[in-house]
């Protein structure tokens, strides 16, 4: 039965507790529910669930003023759902019948914490989750994990990450293109204020944010937006909304994964073509910016996991480059650089994050031999902070030999100079 789908009527006559002991051994061999009735009574029936210790995440609302069979469609998508986590806990006031039936599971408490993507590791030194959780929920490492203790759920987390690495079990973004399908309203809400929703697309959400990505591609299909409690969604909002707008053509952009590339396409088909930088302080795209420090020695181009940045050796020069359009902000170019020079800005050029165009951020000659004139390795402004390293440990005498090939200090070395 693992992946069927399941259309569930919910009368007004329907004892919910002894439904709920039914649908939770159906929700125990994998299949997904789509409960369809008055609002409050299929509230009051996830919530049972949950009690129950059936996996609740795999249920899906279709409100009763709309089609149902999108939202069967939708639920065929839920595939993170079977793998949603879920804590062990023995503070559940539950009648013995119920302990009877539902035995061990009865202990499981499934919760919409969001499934940490392995690729997580790929982001070596991204914290912007961990900075995110108002309830310090998410525990440092490679990938993050959640303390399920602590998390309340609020979904502050997934809209952090720029590459959709956390994400909740109970939404499907690849279902959500049918579920828009003709929809004029997409009604926002969570598990404890479904029964408010009053009409249009009902789509249940974390306790506090939906991922942004859901509402960014609503809005651009026109689609009208209502949040119920959605109250860390509103800074992403307003930040939206006081940016210059298009003429709503679309625009695909690709970056560093499918969610990536939805999220920034949506965005970008909203706004004009300027070629200027707009400050941000919530929208997750960024601008990386070098100081005079840079002695573009290639590290951070090296270690960037998406390949925003690359080093271009031409007519003698070296240059450092910057995608807008590619990086995700992970910060891994700032940790890495040796001498500190990297800059990292929430920032927004609707111009390069359209086009993919690198922009020059650093240039230098590359350096050359004193001896013999053949091109070293590394630039000029490189070499020269490595000699006065070499001067400050081992005197005059090593510190000049970085302006040399191997050829011509092998020379040097035989005719003995000094």
């Amino acid at each position: 039965m693992a992946g069927e789908v399941e259309l569930v009527e919910v009368g007004d006559e329907a004892d919910l507790e002894e439904l709920a002991l039914d649908l939770a051994g159906k929700l125990d061999e994998g299949v997904s529910l789509v409960l369809r009735g008055p609002p409050k009574r299929v509230r009051d029936l996830m919530i049972i669930l949950r009690k129950y210790g059936a996996n609740w995440l795999r249920v899906v609302y279709a409100p009763p003023w709309e089609d149902p069979e999108k939202y069967l469609f939708y639920a065929r998508y839920l595939e993170a759902a079977g793998r949603a986590p879920y804590r062990v806990t023995g503070e559940k006031p539950l009648k013995r019948r119920i302990l009877l039936r539902r035995m061990a599971k009865a202990s499981f408490d499934y919760m919409d914490a969001p499934i940490v993507d392995s690729r997580c590791s790929t982001l070596k030194h991204c914290q912007l989750c961990v900075e995110s959780c108002p309830q310090g929920a998410i525990l440092p490492g490679k990938p993050v994990r959640i303390d399920l203790e602590r998390c309340t759920e609020c979904g502050a987390c997934v809209n952090s990450c720029p590459a959709g690495f956390l994400w909740p079990p109970g939404i499907s973004l690849y279902g959500l293109s049918k579920l828009l399908e003709g929809s004029e309203e997409l009604v926002l809400a969570p598990l404890s204020r479904l029964h408010e929703a009053r009409e249009g697309t009902v789509l249940r959400s974390q306790e506090g944010a939906a991922p942004l990505v859901v509402v960014l591609e609503a809005l651009g299909r026109g689609i009208r937006l209502s949040g119920i409690g959605m109250e860390l969604l509103d800074p992403y909002l307003e930040e939206l909304d006081s940016l210059p707008k298009g003429d709503g053509r679309a625009v695909e952009v690709r970056r560093f994964n499918d969610h990536a590339s939805r999220e920034a396409s949506a965005v970008a088909s909203m706004l004009q073509d300027s070629d200027e930088w707009i400050p941000l302080d919530h929208l997750n795209f960024f601008r990386v910016e070098v100081s005079e420090e840079c002695t573009l020695c290639g590290a951070c181009a090296r270690a960037c996991p998406s390949d925003a940045l690359k080093v271009v050796e031409e007519g003698g020069v070296l240059r450092l480059e910057f995608s807008h359009q590619l990086c995700v902000g992970c910060g891994t170019c700032g940790e890495i650089c040796p001498e500190g020079a990297v800059k990292i800005s929430r920032s927004l050029n609707p111009h390069l994050l359209r086009s993919g165009e690198f922009i020059e951020l650093t240039r230098d000659e590359i350096a050359r031999c004193r001896g013999c004139g053949a091109p070293l390795e590394g630039s000029v402004r490189m070499l020269e902070r490595l000699e006065e390293r070499i001067r400050a440990r081992s005197g005059d005498k090593y510190a000049k030999m970085v302006w040399y090939c191997r050829d011509c200090k092998a020379t040097m070395l035989l005719e003995g100079a000094p």
